[in-house]
């Protein structure tokens, strides 16, 4: 299973890169890099801003995790579905991906195991946090041709809207609560 990592925005409604903020003594970034790597055997990292400090944590990460790597998205700014389809084109098709986003800091291993504990070759594993879906988001390889053409803002919602049948919801308690504007920086503490 390959992880792959959503963290080429511009996060233009925080004001600044919230891959690079730090929380609980890490970046956002590292901090997904690293729940990733609790049950992915490779992740991939896709970038567009901020490129210069975002390769500098994952070259320093490489040390420790030699399956590590990332791909500039070239039209980064054109949305979610861009670096989607861009990142899973990387990823050898026959492997099923997680895909994250690095705005999550309430994710815990704990949430990455329940996931894959769903595998399943014909659906997607979609996170629900007390009725809110988002990612992580399990996608076997067989479901992976349906993303071959996405781009520009398509980001997971639209295809768990579109597909439901082909989606499976794994329900958490937790509260969602991502990093997207400066009062959700405020609330974690960032």
């Amino acid at each position: 299973m390959t992880g792959l990592i959503l963290a080429a925005g511009a996060s233009s409604r925080l004001g600044e890169a919230k891959q690079l903020l730090v929380y609980q003594g890490q970046s956002l970034l590292e901090r997904s890099i690293r729940l990733a790597f609790s049950v992915c055997q490779e992740v991939v990292v896709c970038l567009g801003a901020e490129v210069k400090q975002t390769v500098a944590i994952i070259e320093k990460l490489q040390k420790e995790f030699p399956a590590l790597s990332y791909v500039e998205i070239e039209n980064w700014e054109k949305g979610m579905g861009e670096s989607l389809s861009v990142g899973l084109k990387t990823i050898d098709s026959a492997n099923d991906v997680l895909v994250l986003l690095c705005d999550l800091p309430f994710l815990t291993n704990a949430h990455m195991k329940n996931i894959i504990s769903l595998a399943n070759p014909e659906r997607a594993i979609v996170a629900s946090f007390q009725g809110v879906n988002s990612p992580p988001v399990l996608i076997p390889s067989a479901l992976r041709p349906l993303f071959k053409n996405w781009s520009g803002d398509q980001g997971l919602g639209k295809f768990w809207r579109l597909n439901p049948m082909l989606c499976e919801i794994i329900h958490f308690s937790d509260k969602f609560r991502d990093v997207d504007v400066p009062e959700d920086r405020e609330y974690w503490g960032i």
